[in-house]
């Protein structure tokens, strides 16, 4: 654990001052390192010694794919039966970051790969950090703390001795790896520094000139204000021009709407009667100017009688009440094609009650716009 816990500290003491710089795009990294490695108590293995070697490429300045490969013998220690060394191996393809810092890198990364030991394999998950000091633009100093981490959940390699309980930590395992060794970056080549800015020739002040531009900027200052005025009355002449529309249309909405109201407005009938009344005819007369200024309109009377008096009887009362007033509307000028007629009877009352007042209210026809009552246009 104490060793997990020296990695960052020893990073950060790797940092030197230098100039920063980028790997190119396409560089290719070589190298080798000597390993420590400390295995988890349930390998039953001691820390030691190794060595691997590693490949990369930057695909961008910062981002690099690598793979890497080390190898360790490691000596057997109890629990583990017998003595001598397992060869312990480990293989990863990761993604890495060059994080820039004080001139050199900071690297972050993870990895996914495998062990082996004992003649098996395990998959494995390798988070890391390391420090790349670059000597010069090609040669650089690596080094690299990696967990090795594990699941094993029925592994029998952790099944020494087989005792209940020995290893219940076996589920899982990290290994921890710390590296150190040479790196070269083939095809590298850094961004060389910006050149100096040329020093600019003195600036020979001439009041002419200035005057002269002064000028020009007061008369540019008033052609823009020019310009702006003449664009604000557009604006407000357009805007002007689409409150207008935008009233009139208003305006001949509720035109429309109030001429459908007259259209559909009832007239009424004296009790047992089918004759028109005086009023009735007036109702008829206020719909023969739209009718007329509205060649597209089809309407429907519906003939309606109280509940006095048999169905059939009232059914036919209700067929004479709507004929009469198609008839006063066809002797006026109208298309009797214009106008469907229907008898309803007593069947659709408008009032329930049982007395004149309401008796009077049933006496009825109605009128029904069944096409072209969008956009009635007024009598000229």
């Amino acid at each position: 654990m104490q060793t997990r816990r020296m990695i960052i500290p020893a990073l950060v003491a790797l940092v030197l001052a230098s100039p920063a710089m980028a790997q190119k795009q396409g560089t290719v990294e070589i190298g080798g390192f000597g390993q420590f490695t400390h295995m988890d108590t349930p390998w039953a293995l001691k820390n030691g010694f190794g060595i691997g070697a590693r490949l990369g490429v930057f695909v961008t300045p910062r981002w690099e794919l690598e793979a890497d490969f080390a190898t360790s013998n490691l000596t057997v220690q109890p629990p583990r039966i017998g003595t001598g060394t397992k060869q312990y191996q480990t293989y990863a393809g990761r993604v890495t970051y060059n994080l820039p810092w004080a001139g050199n890198d900071v690297l972050v990364g993870v990895g996914f790969g495998g062990e082996t030991v004992d003649g098996g394999r395990d998959f494995s998950l390798t988070p890391g950090l390391g420090y790349r000091w670059n000597l010069n633009n090609t040669v650089s100093l690596r080094f690299d703390g990696l967990v090795e981490y594990v699941e094993n959940p029925a592994d029998r390699r952790f099944d020494f001795p087989k005792q209940a309980g020995t290893n219940s930590n076996a589920a899982r395992s990290s290994n921890v790896e710390l590296r150190a060794g040479l790196s070269f970056l083939l095809g590298n080549d850094h961004e060389a520094a910006p050149a100096a800015a040329p020093v600019a020739a003195p600036v020979v002040i001439n009041q002419d000139s200035i005057d002269a531009a002064r000028r020009r900027d007061s008369i540019d200052a008033a052609n823009a204000a020019r310009e702006r005025a003449r664009q604000d009355s557009i604006n407000a002449a357009m805007r002007a021009r689409q409150d207008s529309i935008d009233a009139a249309n208003r305006a001949r909405t509720a035109e429309s709407a109030a001429l459908r109201a007259a259209l559909e407005t009832k007239i009424y009938f004296d009790y047992d009667k089918s004759d028109l009344r005086d009023d009735a005819k007036q109702q008829l007369d206020a719909k023969l100017p739209i009718m007329l200024a509205n060649p597209n309109v089809r309407i429907r009377v519906e003939g309606n009688a109280d509940e006095r008096g048999s169905d059939e009887y009232n059914q036919a009362l209700g067929m004479r009440r709507a004929e009469q007033a198609r008839r006063y509307l066809v002797s006026k000028g109208v298309d009797a094609g214009r106008i469907d007629i229907v008898s309803n009877g007593e069947e659709k009352p408008v009032c329930t009650d049982h007395d004149e007042s309401c008796w009077s209210q049933n006496r009825r026809d109605e009128f029904v716009v069944v096409a072209g009552g969008d956009n009635l246009m007024p009598a000229r």
